[in-house]
């Protein structure tokens, strides 16, 4: 028996895990999984940049591209409800392996969509992978984190979405603007091809990822220890151990209770059921916001009467995408402060402020459009509608990395992906709704399409702050 273990002691795998620091292991896990979460971002954000040309290729009606605009996100609701509870019954593992693989493939296979039904169909598959995925990453990666430095580590996690959104920026840059000649991007051996064809074929490289997977990542220790798999269990942590350079404790098969079954209704059991409904109330406002909004920024920060187009070294470059990317520069610090806050003051009134923080800051830069005039004259122009569009995507931002460290510790680990999954899925229902509402109410002003996604934020964060329970401190379990 390893040294620090005794017969009659019962020793549990949060305790077990709790003493093994953040290290190395750490490191390289944050590694695999930030990138698959970085090209979800990638696949996610796509979609805002091909479909102007799409409603022109395919002679798109407001309805058919608000609906394609939405296809990914109605797959993700499928996609974290199945997921979830298939990662609860048959590991973390093979389920994070099958959904990286899934996105990438359809993701890539879109470019080869001919219309509206065979882009919808591709788009909305594409989505069933990028919903999964999320939903078994925060799983898998919760479950080797010791409790002291877990909300920090899943907030760095969604860290890594920004990165896959400025790359979707660079990768439209290049296909739609740089390599494009009339929309079209000459291939040696193939000709012309358009532009989002060659886009969305990228788009499937990240299924060599799932090579990384199969030979670096094994299930974790928690899932083991619940379905009865104490000596596999002991054999993971030990593995973990020796590779930060520590002393490995075994669990005890004494303190290993084996769950039942994953299953809905246990989410809406006594002990559960207020804690679902709040998370997914909150994930619904995050979703409802976020996508409401920026499914339609390209179209509001062109409505806004902002972008002019840059000059480096001879190159002009449009100003779109020198937008986005401040977008996306600015959401690093909202997740870095998120990841302090997470460890300082705990999930809960991280997750609420920000959350209220992003609905006011939404409702400045819709105040601020062109037209609008709410708060007198002088209140519209550059200024005051870039620095509310910076500040609501900071504080935006740094909402998802909360609700990502948060969603994990509510549930217990025979259903924790199925949670995930069922919070998740229901903030996607928020996410088509959003684009399609704000798109719906567009035709009526810019201010009537932001300020209910203004409003739902808000709700959200007082939802939050008032059923929400702190977990900061507290074991897995």
């Amino acid at each position: 028996m390893a040294k620090g273990a005794t017969t009659d002691e019962r020793v549990t795998v949060s305790q077990v895990m709790d003493r093994i620091p953040v290290g190395r292991f750490h490191r390289r896990l944050l590694a695999i999984c930030g990138s698959a979460w970085a090209f979800d971002g990638m696949e996610v954000i796509i979609i805002s940049f091909t479909l102007p040309v799409l409603i022109s290729a395919w002679g798109l009606s407001g309805l058919a591209a608000g609906l394609l605009g939405s296809a990914s996100l109605m797959g993700m609701i499928l996609g974290n409800w199945v997921w979830g509870r298939y990662a609860d019954e048959r590991g973390r593992i093979d389920a994070f392996q099958w959904t990286v693989l899934t996105y990438s493939l359809f993701a890539g296979l879109t470019a080869f969509a001919t219309g509206f039904y065979s882009g919808f169909a591709l788009r909305f598959l594409t989505g069933v992978g990028l919903g999964g995925a999320l939903a078994v990453d925060t799983s898998y990666l919760s479950e080797h984190l010791p409790t002291d430095r877990r909300g920090r580590y899943l907030v760095y996690l969604d860290a890594f979405w920004p990165l896959g959104n400025v790359f979707a920026v660079v990768l439209a840059w290049l296909f739609l603007s740089v390599l494009s000649t009339g929309g079209t991007v000459a291939v040696p051996f193939l000709g012309a091809v358009a532009g989002w064809r060659l886009l969305f074929a990228s788009a499937a490289f990240p299924a060599l990822l799932v090579f990384v997977i199969r030979s670096q990542l094994r299930e974790t220790p928690y899932y083991l220890a619940q379905k009865g798999d104490v000596e596999g269990a002991n054999e993971r942590i030990r593995a973990i151990a020796e590779e930060n350079g520590e002393e490995f404790t075994p669990i005890s098969a004494e303190s290993v209770e084996t769950g039942e079954s994953p299953s809905y209704s246990r989410l809406f059991e006594a002990d559960l059921r207020k804690r679902t409904a709040m998370i997914a109330l909150a994930w619904f406002a995050v979703n409802f916001g976020y996508y409401g909004v920026f499914i339609w920024l390209p179209d509001t920060v062109g409505a806004a009467g902002v972008v002019g187009d840059f000059s480096v070294a001879g190159t002009t470059i449009e100003g779109l995408y020198v937008y986005f990317l401040l977008i996306g520069v600015v959401q690093f610090p909202g997740y870095f402060s998120a990841a302090y806050l997470v460890e300082k003051i705990g999930r809960k009134p991280t997750l609420g402020s920000y959350l209220v923080l992003s609905g006011l800051f939404t409702f400045v830069f819709a105040a601020s459009m062109p037209e609008v005039s709410l708060f007198g004259t002088g209140f519209s122009g550059f200024w005051p509608f870039f620095g509310g569009l910076l500040a609501a995507s900071f504080f935006t931002l740094g909402a998802w990395g909360a609700i990502y460290a948060y969603t994990p510790e509510l549930f217990p680990t025979e259903v924790r992906a199925t949670g995930n999954g069922f919070a998740g899925g229901v903030g996607k229902i928020g996410a088509v709704l959003g684009p399609i509402l704000a798109g719906t109410l567009v035709e009526v002003g810019y201010l009537a399409a932001l300020a209910p996604l203004a409003v739902a934020f808000v709700l959200g964060g007082l939802v939050v702050f008032a059923f929400g329970r702190e977990t900061m401190g507290e074991p897995l379990f």
